[in-house]
């Protein structure tokens, strides 16, 4: 599972740790039951300020360490915004905090569970 965006990380300890991670975040969802996603860590080849990405639809995820090294909040931020993309397809809504192209608002635990189950409900 590769992107031209962001390498990769070979797994190891470390990687699985910060793996880790963004799956506990992907369980703060488990209520909804969602399919599958799969998941990989690594970083930005061009662009610092890239976060995260998805793969439209298909149910991939890719997540950069600088995204993770950012706090739990910011990181809830950007796997719940990939989610919508990889699960949903849906791409991005500049009126929505959570589906903005840039991270320009950090909402709370309570506002992304909130704002995803509308996507949740919206495309089931």
């Amino acid at each position: 599972m590769q992107t031209k965006d962001i390498k990769n990380f070979k797994m190891s300890d470390d990687v699985y740790k910060l793996r880790r991670k963004v799956i506990e975040h992907i369980y703060e969802l488990r209520h909804l039951r969602l399919p599958r996603v799969q998941v990989r860590i690594g970083e930005a080849r061009h662009s610092r300020a890239l976060l995260g990405q998805a793969s439209l639809k298909d149910r991939k995820v890719w997540i950069t360490k600088a995204a993770i090294n950012m706090g739990e909040r910011v990181l809830r931020n950007v796997v719940f915004h990939e989610l919508v993309h990889a699960i949903y397809g849906f791409n991005h809504d500049e009126k929505c905090p959570l589906m903005q192209a840039k991270l320009e608002t950090i909402l709370s635990k309570e506002n992304c569970i909130e704002h995803f189950t509308r996507y949740h409900k919206k495309f089931n």
